[in-house]
């Protein structure tokens, strides 16, 4: 059976953010989520703007226990590709402190959906961690996609869960679709048009290019996790 067959994916994106230093001017709003007038300002919105701000400051209502740092991201894209070695050298610094949340879209391309079914597989199965970095190089260096669905299990076998669990997790349809629509849902609460986008502790938002570059990404997030929002700083 294809996976590609399995559920048709709901929101379609437009293409890669562009990770190169752009030069913007005080108007240039592209990268920028749309932010409505505020009457009520949220703790974030109490911080001064700095010069050349490398974030943005989005609204919302959600709070958290702990502190979060979102990623959302396409394995097809290249530019995620690149940052995917700074992410996890950040992810095993921060292990146990910070909550890290990855979000996959395809980009609208069909073609890579059994990615975002793998990946939220791996996710109900425990090993997202072992998953991720290896989708990554199965596209960029291998150059492969999932062509039916023995070949998902057996990718996931070898990351060292038995065959029986990545059956049954496999085959449970309604949770991996539940999971892949919750992570559109996301996507569209934050207007994201573009990945890489990280968003922290839900209220501070940035791209590679607003961050500086693939190596200060995780500088502007342990940045803005100790900035004022609805979850508590690190």
């Amino acid at each position: 059976m294809k996976l590609l067959s399995l559920f048709t994916l709901i929101l379609f994106l437009s293409a890669c953010q562009p990770a190169e230093k752009e030069t913007k001017t005080a108007t240039d709003t592209s990268d920028s989520t749309a932010k409505k007038e505020e009457t009520t300002p949220s703790p974030a919105a109490e911080v001064s703007p700095l010069i050349e701000q490398p974030y943005d400051i989005v609204e919302s209502d959600i709070t958290c226990e702990e502190p979060v740092v979102i990623e959302f991201f396409a394995y097809q894209c290249p530019h995620c590709y690149k940052l995917e070695s700074f992410a996890e050298a950040w992810k095993k610094k921060n292990q146990g402190k910070v909550k890290f949340q990855a979000v996959p879209t395809h980009l609208g391309h069909q073609e890579f959906g059994s990615f975002l079914i793998v990946h939220q597989t791996a996710k109900n199965l425990g090993i997202l961690d072992k998953a991720m970095p290896a989708l990554f190089k199965r596209l960029h260096e291998d150059k492969k996609t999932f062509a039916s669905q023995d070949e998902a299990i057996a990718f996931l076998v070898a990351l060292g869960a038995s065959e029986d669990a990545v059956k049954t997790a496999i085959s449970n349809e309604e949770k991996i679709k539940t999971g892949i629509d919750e992570n559109f849902l996301l996507m569209q609460k934050y207007k994201i048009s573009g990945v890489p986008t990280i968003l922290v502790n839900h209220q501070y938002q940035f791209n590679v290019t607003k961050a500086g570059g693939y190596d200060k990404v995780f500088e502007v997030v342990e940045e803005t996790l100790k900035l004022p929002s609805n979850c508590p700083s690190k």
